[in-house]
């Protein structure tokens, strides 16, 4: 697997805890409740993992980030033996470590040195929200979570979660005052979900996508009026506060991802799609990875799929050098067909405008069609 990864390329590591203390109701990425029993050798067996990419790569990472499930669960002791060890060589333009705001406690100041950024999933300050999502916290101790992370060396990330059934849009854009209050470098807003085999799946239905597009044409005017660039579909920042790492997935840059269920990609003209086990057991008993060698063609539809959504698009010229072509003769006629407000071309960049993000699929899928 190391051999497929291009040398003169960055390298970004994600490792994926798999734990929480309670499974909120909307998720559907691969966690587990009350697993500490095995969290100590969960952590050794990752910690060799890394060490054996280590030996391998011999570079420092470009970005790490620690997501879940609720990697905190691990002990900061824990957390900290994995960053030391994945920055064997050198440190790292960014670390985020993800958390539940009902975890950040004082302890996170041991971890000053090893990580830089603190991602927290508040995803909403009303309590009635957040107990149709099953979420464990209140409102209010969603207020003081931020009050103590602020306090912390720390650049401050918070996720919230829009277009939740039984919510009105005023109550997603008291969300983003109260978050902005606090001065926070970043901002995530994700519209919900409701996956299907979720328990709130069984008890609620989507509010329409209709109603969704109204709700993000308005949130994201709002978070744009407080400063934050909109600089990804779902993400706004400070200057200077971009996600590092999740800029590495949305340019199809490299990445490894450990832990079960965690993806990775590696190669550069042609991609490798890994995956770790899909369950903790799995995991347990063999920490290798499933891989894909992808085509020419579906390298490239991913590449379409992750640079379109964000604002910067696609670069002309870094898609003739990975792709050997140009991308104005290959899409020509594709975007001949598309509504010129949806998009923006220019001799250098294909972009789309937010308008083209709200109907980004169809776009996509016309551009495919030049393949």
């Amino acid at each position: 697997m190391i051999a497929h990864i291009d040398q003169e390329r960055s390298i970004s590591l994600y490792v994926h805890f798999p734990f929480c203390r309670k499974k909120c109701d909307y998720c559907a990425f691969y966690s587990l409740e009350d697993s500490s029993g095995y969290i100590d050798r969960y952590a050794e067996l990752v910690r060799k993992k890394i060490a054996e990419i280590n030996n391998a790569y011999r570079k420092p990472y470009k970005t790490i980030y620690f997501g879940g499930g609720n990697p905190l669960l691990a002990g900061s002791e824990n957390i900290g033996m994995l960053l030391e060890c994945a920055q064997e060589y050198g440190k790292s333009e960014e670390v985020t470590v993800e958390s539940n705001p009902e975890d950040i406690k004082d302890s996170l100041f041991s971890l000053e040195g090893l990580m830089t950024r603190l991602s927290i999933g508040v995803q909403s300050f009303s309590d009635s929200a957040l107990r149709t999502l099953g979420r464990r916290a209140s409102g209010e101790g969603n207020i003081k979570a931020l009050e103590r992370a602020i306090s912390l060396p720390f650049d401050i990330s918070v996720d919230l979660i829009s277009s939740i059934p039984g919510e009105s849009i005023d109550s997603s854009i008291r969300d983003i005052d109260i978050a902005s209050s606090f001065k926070v470098g970043h901002i995530s807003n994700y519209t919900l979900s409701i996956e299907e085999g979720t328990p709130l799946s069984l008890r609620a239905k989507g509010v329409g996508e209709e109603r969704e597009r109204d709700n993000l044409v308005r949130i994201w005017d709002h978070i744009s009026s407080l400063g934050y660039e909109h600089y990804e579909v779902s993400n706004f920042a400070k200057e200077g506060k971009r996600s590092i790492h999740n800029s590495q997935y949305w340019r199809l840059g490299q990445y490894i991802g450990i832990g079960p269920g965690a993806e990775s990609n590696i190669g550069y003209r042609k991609s490798i799609s890994m995956r770790n086990k899909e369950s903790l057991s799995d995991f347990l008993l063999d920490q290798s990875f499933d891989y894909e060698h992808l085509s020419r063609e579906e390298t490239e539809e991913e590449f379409l799929l992750t640079s379109l959504r964000l604002k910067e698009g696609i670069d002309k010229e870094e898609y003739r050098e990975r792709f050997g072509c140009s991308f104005d003769r290959r899409y020509k006629d594709s975007i001949g067909r598309i509504s010129s407000e949806l998009f923006i071309d220019t001799p250098s960049s294909f972009s789309l405008t937010e308008a083209g993000w709200l109907v980004m699929d169809p776009i996509v899928l016309e551009l495919s069609m030049s393949f």
